[in-house]
């Protein structure tokens, strides 16, 4: 009995920390993407940029360690592991392409039509990373949603999804129909993070 309350105390603990990895996350790069709204640099485009590098490789990690604390079956699990790398490695291939060529030619004087650079619509870069964020995301959301047996994770995940794969859609259309994938991957995840970060400590804190 004591082994098993100590095996959940560290589950709890795993859970609690990448829930508060993936608020930390969350938070900066909101913070990244308002600094470029007020200020218009190349360094905060670049702070953003490669903060959504490293917020798709935090969701990664949160979300694998979220499915083993809540059992997600191997089947859903490696759905979204797959999508999950899907997001990280397009987003990865279009912000580090941007930073590490188009804009440096750009920066030499190169003329570099708009529908190579990332942030201009319709561009490919904006299309590879509209796949990331729209449909792999959505994909993942939606295998934790099918996946997961805690009813208010399924349904947050589930509303992730959808926003996720609305955004997609609507990309093809008009650039303002993006705006729900935003919310989907990055409020709705930050909704996630925080009830599981507040429920597992209330778990923890419960008398045995």
């Amino acid at each position: 009995m004591k082994n098993m309350q100590y095996k959940n105390n560290i589950d709890n603990n795993k859970l609690v920390r990448w829930a508060a990895a993936g608020i930390i996350t969350d938070v900066l790069y909101f913070a990244a993407v308002s600094m470029f709204i007020a200020t218009k640099t190349d360094i905060s485009l670049t702070v953003w940029e490669l903060m959504t590098v490293v917020g798709a490789f935090v969701m990664l990690m949160a979300l694998s360690c979220f499915a083993d604390g809540y059992n997600i079956g191997h089947e859903h699990r490696t759905y979204m592991l797959i999508s999950l790398s899907g997001t990280l490695f397009l987003t990865s291939t279009a912000h580090f392409t941007s930073i590490g060529v188009v804009r440096r030619l750009i920066s030499q004087g190169a003329d570099i039509p708009d529908y190579f650079r990332i942030g201009m619509f319709p561009s490919l870069e904006m299309t590879v990373d509209y796949t990331a964020w729209g449909l792999f995301m959505g994909c993942a959301f939606l295998a934790i949603s099918l996946g997961i047996v805690e009813a208010r994770l399924k349904v947050i995940s589930m509303i992730c999804a959808i926003l996720c794969f609305t955004g997609f859609i609507g990309s093809f259309f008009l650039e303002a129909l993006w705006y729900p994938a935003p919310l989907g991957y990055g409020a709705g995840f930050l909704v996630m993070c925080i009830y599981i970060l507040v429920s597992k400590k209330q778990s923890r804190a419960m008398p045995i």
